[in-house]
């Protein structure tokens, strides 16, 4: 698969409304349970914030695609001639 096609169809994930709602939905959800940890669930409030930053790793890996892909094109622009 092209870079190309990889960054449109990362731009539409990341662009999805549906999957912007269960990302958010599925953090908020993380969130809370880790407000709701006691003090000695260390390890469950460890867990919770690694699940937050797998998200967060995911969303920039779709983000990194779409650069990738920005820069490619820019490079590959035709030069205009300064005067």
């Amino acid at each position: 698969m092209s870079l190309e096609i990889k960054a449109n169809r990362a731009s539409e994930i990341l662009n999805d409304p549906v999957f912007v709602e269960a990302i958010e939905k599925v953090k908020d959800g993380y969130m809370l349970e880790w407000a709701l940890t006691s003090p000695e669930q260390v390890e469950d409030r460890e867990a919770l914030f690694a699940a937050c930053k797998g998200l967060d790793e995911a969303l920039r890996g779709l983000r990194a695609i779409v650069a990738s892909w920005q820069l490619e094109k820019s490079r590959s622009k035709p030069k205009r001639e300064v005067k």
